[in-house]
C-alpha cells in the first residue's frame, strides 16, 4: 500500500533468535514477503501458517485477516479485540467483513479480551502460542493529562501485556510489539520493560504496513496512522 512513510519497527521477544543479517547497524529478518514451501507451508514476512498465532488488540481485525488471506486458512490464528462486537459494527466499517474472512477460514475470534488479563481468559488460559502480536498498543488519552501521566499509563499497559504474554508463549515463542518510532514512543523503553518481566529483546526491525495487504492501522475510532513504526521482538531470558 502506498503511504507516506508507513515504515516502522517491530519489537520481537522470543526463546531463540531467528537468523538475521546486519544492515547499517540494524538487524533485519531475511525472509521474502510471502512464500510457499515444499511442504505446503505458507509464510508472510515473520509469520508462518504452521505457527500458532495470537493477535491482541487487533482493532478491525484487518491484520489477522491479512495473514488468513495469505495463508489460505486460519485455524492456527486466534484474533482478539478489546471492543464488543456491537462497538465494532458501529465504528469500524470493515470489521465484520474481516471477521468473516477469519471465521470462514477456521480462525477463532474473541471480543472483549483485555491484554492486561488475557492469560486468565477462559478461551486462552490453557493455550500456548508461537507468536503473540500486539500492534500499536495504546492506553488512550485524557483531556489535560500530563505527558508524564500518559507515558506511565502506556508503559504499564505494555508491561502487563508482556507479563501475560510470557505465560502464554510456547517453548520457542516470540512476542512481537509494533510501535511508532518517534522520540516519545522510544521513551516507553520496551527493552527495559521486557527485562523487568523476564524477557529479552532479540531485535528491532522496520515495520511496513504495505507488507500486509488489507491491513489498516487505526488510531482511535477510524483514523488511519501512517507514521514510521518499529516491531520489537522479545523472548524468554536464558
Amino acid at each position: 500500500m502506498g503511504f507516506i512513510s508507513n515504515k516502522g519497527f517491530n519489537l520481537v521477544l522470543a526463546d531463540q533468535a531467528p537468523r538475521h543479517t546486519q544492515f547499517r547497524g540494524r538487524r533485519f529478518f531475511v525472509l521474502p514477503r510471502s512464500s510457499t514451501r515444499s511442504s505446503g507451508e505458507r509464510s508472510l514476512k515473520h509469520y508462518s501458517s504452521r505457527q500458532s498465532i495470537l493477535l491482541v488488540g487487533d482493532g478491525d481485525f484487518s491484520f489477522s485477516a491479512s495473514l488468513a488471506m495469505d495463508f489460505g486458512f486460519a485455524s492456527n490464528i486466534v484474533a482478539t479485540s478489546l471492543n464488543t462486537e456491537s462497538f465494532l459494527r458501529k465504528n469500524y466499517r470493515n470489521a465484520m467483513s474481516n471477521i468473516q474472512k477469519l471465521t470462514s477460514r477456521g480462525a477463532k475470534v474473541l471480543h472483549e479480551v483485555d491484554a492486561t488479563e488475557m492469560a486468565t481468559h477462559p478461551s486462552l488460559r490453557d493455550r500456548k502460542f508461537d507468536r503473540i502480536i500486539f500492534n500499536f498498543p495504546l492506553s488512550g488519552f485524557f483531556h489535560n493529562e500530563s505527558a508524564e501521566s500518559v507515558l506511565r499509563r502506556h508503559r504499564e499497559l505494555v508491561r502487563l501485556f508482556m507479563a501475560n504474554a510470557k505465560k502464554m508463549m510456547g517453548s520457542r515463542g516470540e512476542i512481537h510489539i509494533t510501535h511508532k518510532s518517534s522520540r516519545s514512543y522510544k521513551e516507553w523503553q520496551l527493552e527495559e520493560l521486557g527485562s523487568s518481566e523476564g524477557l529479552r529483546l532479540i531485535k528491532e526491525v522496520p515495520f511496513n504496513r504495505a507488507d500486509y495487504p488489507g491491513y489498516e492501522n487505526k488510531y482511535g475510532f477510524g483514523v488511519t496512522r501512517t507514521s514510521p513504526a518499529t516491531r520489537a521482538i522479545l523472548t524468554n531470558l536464558g
